[in-house]
Protein backbone atom coordinates (compact mmCIF):
# COMPACT_ATOMS: atom_id res chain seq x y z
CA UNK A 1 0.00 0.00 0.00
CA UNK A 2 1.28 3.15 -1.05
CA UNK A 3 1.25 6.82 0.96
CA UNK A 4 -0.64 9.34 -0.45
CA UNK A 5 1.13 12.22 -2.59
CA UNK A 6 -1.66 14.46 -1.36
CA UNK A 7 -1.42 15.70 -5.24
CA UNK A 8 -4.76 18.84 -4.03
CA UNK A 9 -1.80 20.39 -1.78
CA UNK A 10 0.59 20.81 -4.33
CA UNK A 11 -0.50 24.64 -5.43
CA UNK A 12 0.48 25.52 -1.56
CA UNK A 13 3.73 23.66 -1.01
CA UNK A 14 4.84 25.29 -4.08
CA UNK A 15 4.19 28.85 -2.60
CA UNK A 16 5.68 27.72 0.57
CA UNK A 17 8.68 25.67 -0.39
CA UNK A 18 10.55 26.91 -3.21
CA UNK A 19 10.96 30.18 -1.94
CA UNK A 20 12.23 28.93 1.39
CA UNK A 21 14.94 26.84 -0.12
CA UNK A 22 15.64 29.79 -2.59
CA UNK A 23 16.71 31.54 0.94
CA UNK A 24 18.54 28.61 2.41
CA UNK A 25 20.24 28.46 -1.29
CA UNK A 26 21.79 25.13 -0.76
CA UNK A 27 24.25 23.39 -2.86
CA UNK A 28 21.62 20.62 -3.04
CA UNK A 29 18.74 19.22 -1.86
CA UNK A 30 17.80 14.87 -0.68
CA UNK A 31 14.24 15.06 -1.05
CA UNK A 32 11.94 12.29 0.56
CA UNK A 33 8.68 11.48 -0.87
CA UNK A 34 5.96 9.47 -1.22
CA UNK A 35 5.95 7.45 -4.48
CA UNK A 36 2.88 9.14 -5.76
CA UNK A 37 3.94 12.14 -5.00
CA UNK A 38 4.80 15.68 -7.88
CA UNK A 39 7.55 17.85 -6.42
CA UNK A 40 7.26 21.07 -5.50
CA UNK A 41 9.88 23.34 -8.28
CA UNK A 42 12.80 24.02 -6.78
CA UNK A 43 15.76 26.32 -8.25
CA UNK A 44 18.72 23.93 -6.36
CA UNK A 45 19.80 20.99 -7.82
CA UNK A 46 18.02 17.57 -6.07
CA UNK A 47 17.93 14.10 -5.54
CA UNK A 48 14.13 11.94 -4.71
CA UNK A 49 14.23 9.10 -2.40
CA UNK A 50 10.64 7.91 -3.24
CA UNK A 51 8.91 5.91 -0.10
CA UNK A 52 6.39 3.90 0.61
CA UNK A 53 4.73 1.64 3.83
CA UNK A 54 7.70 -0.82 3.61
CA UNK A 55 10.57 2.13 2.95
CA UNK A 56 13.02 3.49 0.43
CA UNK A 57 11.63 1.94 -2.93
CA UNK A 58 13.17 3.93 -5.15
CA UNK A 59 15.86 4.69 -6.38
CA UNK A 60 17.25 1.85 -4.29
CA UNK A 61 15.52 -0.95 -1.45
CA UNK A 62 16.39 0.33 1.97
CA UNK A 63 15.06 1.29 5.25
CA UNK A 64 14.03 5.09 6.05
CA UNK A 65 15.76 5.01 9.37
CA UNK A 66 19.23 3.60 8.28
CA UNK A 67 19.95 5.52 5.07
CA UNK A 68 22.66 4.83 3.11
CA UNK A 69 24.22 8.45 3.19
CA UNK A 70 27.29 8.98 4.89
CA UNK A 71 27.17 11.29 7.88
CA UNK A 72 27.14 14.81 8.17
CA UNK A 73 27.10 15.07 4.55
CA UNK A 74 23.58 16.61 3.36
CA UNK A 75 23.36 20.38 3.41
CA UNK A 76 19.11 20.53 3.22
CA UNK A 77 16.41 17.19 3.68
CA UNK A 78 13.15 18.02 2.42
CA UNK A 79 10.49 15.72 3.91
CA UNK A 80 7.35 16.04 2.41
CA UNK A 81 4.38 13.93 3.87
CA UNK A 82 5.83 11.03 5.41
CA UNK A 83 3.88 11.75 8.66
CA UNK A 84 0.35 9.50 7.58
CA UNK A 85 -2.16 7.44 9.48
CA UNK A 86 -0.43 4.01 10.02
CA UNK A 87 3.37 4.98 9.92
CA UNK A 88 4.94 4.41 12.86
CA UNK A 89 8.74 4.68 11.61
CA UNK A 90 10.13 8.40 12.24
CA UNK A 91 13.35 9.19 10.12
CA UNK A 92 14.29 12.11 11.42
CA UNK A 93 17.40 10.02 13.81
CA UNK A 94 18.97 9.19 10.84
CA UNK A 95 18.29 12.52 8.97
CA UNK A 96 19.73 14.23 11.85
CA UNK A 97 23.13 11.64 11.29
CA UNK A 98 23.10 13.18 7.33
CA UNK A 99 22.69 16.52 7.88
CA UNK A 100 25.70 18.68 7.98
CA UNK A 101 26.52 20.49 10.99
CA UNK A 102 24.65 23.64 10.20
CA UNK A 103 22.26 21.60 7.93
CA UNK A 104 18.51 22.71 7.41
CA UNK A 105 15.97 19.84 7.69
CA UNK A 106 12.42 21.56 5.85
CA UNK A 107 9.42 19.28 6.45
CA UNK A 108 6.25 19.37 5.36
CA UNK A 109 2.92 17.39 6.26
CA UNK A 110 -1.11 17.76 5.18
CA UNK A 111 -2.80 20.39 8.14
CA UNK A 112 -4.95 17.94 9.92
CA UNK A 113 -7.07 20.75 11.33
CA UNK A 114 -7.87 22.06 7.71
CA UNK A 115 -10.91 21.26 5.49
CA UNK A 116 -8.29 19.55 2.87
CA UNK A 117 -6.67 17.31 4.41
CA UNK A 118 -10.13 16.03 5.77
CA UNK A 119 -11.13 15.94 1.80
CA UNK A 120 -8.28 13.74 1.19
CA UNK A 121 -8.11 11.50 4.65
CA UNK A 122 -11.72 11.88 5.98
CA UNK A 123 -11.59 10.75 9.53
CA UNK A 124 -7.84 9.46 9.08
CA UNK A 125 -6.61 13.24 9.09
CA UNK A 126 -7.27 12.82 12.83
CA UNK A 127 -3.96 10.36 13.12
CA UNK A 128 -1.82 12.67 11.22
CA UNK A 129 0.95 14.28 13.41
CA UNK A 130 -0.71 17.97 14.70
CA UNK A 131 1.04 21.15 16.72
CA UNK A 132 2.34 20.78 19.44
CA UNK A 133 2.86 16.89 18.95
CA UNK A 134 4.39 17.30 15.23
CA UNK A 135 7.01 19.91 16.75
CA UNK A 136 8.00 17.80 19.69
CA UNK A 137 8.72 15.23 17.51
CA UNK A 138 11.34 17.44 15.56
CA UNK A 139 12.73 18.90 18.68
CA UNK A 140 13.39 15.61 20.47
CA UNK A 141 16.52 14.79 18.81
CA UNK A 142 19.69 16.91 18.09
CA UNK A 143 17.59 19.39 15.57
CA UNK A 144 16.99 22.93 16.47
CA UNK A 145 13.86 24.81 15.44
CA UNK A 146 13.70 27.95 13.96
CA UNK A 147 11.40 30.10 12.45
CA UNK A 148 11.86 31.38 8.86
CA UNK A 149 11.02 35.03 7.17
CA UNK A 150 9.67 33.18 4.35
CA UNK A 151 7.60 31.08 5.59
CA UNK A 152 3.93 32.69 6.10
CA UNK A 153 2.38 33.18 9.22
CA UNK A 154 -0.10 30.89 8.35
CA UNK A 155 1.70 28.46 7.69
CA UNK A 156 2.76 27.91 11.45
CA UNK A 157 -1.32 27.64 12.60
CA UNK A 158 -2.54 25.10 12.97
CA UNK A 159 -5.88 25.19 10.66
CA UNK A 160 -5.35 28.27 8.46
CA UNK A 161 -3.08 26.52 5.79
CA UNK A 162 -3.37 23.20 4.05
CA UNK A 163 0.02 21.93 4.98
CA UNK A 164 2.45 22.66 7.85
CA UNK A 165 6.37 23.43 7.26
CA UNK A 166 8.75 23.55 10.55
CA UNK A 167 12.21 24.03 9.88
CA UNK A 168 15.29 22.66 11.96
CA UNK A 169 18.35 23.26 12.04
CA UNK A 170 21.67 21.08 12.87
CA UNK A 171 23.36 22.56 15.40
CA UNK A 172 27.25 23.66 13.86
CA UNK A 173 29.76 21.93 16.37
CA UNK A 174 32.41 23.84 17.83
CA UNK A 175 35.96 24.51 16.33
CA UNK A 176 38.46 21.81 18.45
CA UNK A 177 41.06 23.77 19.74
CA UNK A 178 44.24 21.69 20.77
CA UNK A 179 46.95 22.93 23.73
CA UNK A 180 49.96 23.15 22.15
CA UNK A 181 52.74 22.70 24.39
CA UNK A 182 55.83 24.87 23.62
CA UNK A 183 59.09 23.08 24.71
CA UNK A 184 63.01 23.80 24.05
CA UNK A 185 63.88 24.52 20.60
CA UNK A 186 65.96 21.57 19.07
CA UNK A 187 68.54 22.29 16.14
CA UNK A 188 69.05 19.17 14.07
CA UNK A 189 72.74 18.98 12.58
CA UNK A 190 74.22 21.70 13.78
CA UNK A 191 77.07 22.16 16.14
CA UNK A 192 76.89 26.07 17.05
CA UNK A 193 75.70 27.18 20.32
CA UNK A 194 71.85 29.27 20.19
CA UNK A 195 72.07 32.69 20.57
CA UNK A 196 70.18 35.08 22.05
CA UNK A 197 69.27 38.45 20.30
CA UNK A 198 67.64 41.34 21.90
CA UNK A 199 66.23 44.17 19.20
CA UNK A 200 68.32 47.44 19.38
Amino acid sequence: MSLAGFPQLQTFENRLVGPLVDEINPTWVLELAPMASSSPALNAPRERLLVDRAGISWPFSAQIEELPLDSDSVPLVLIRHLWQPGVTTNPLTDIARVLKPGGTLISVTANPWHRKAWQVLGREALWLPSWPRWQILHAQGELEMCPSRSIQWKALVPGLSPVLILVAHKPCRPAQVKHVKFGQPVFQGASAAVSQCRAA
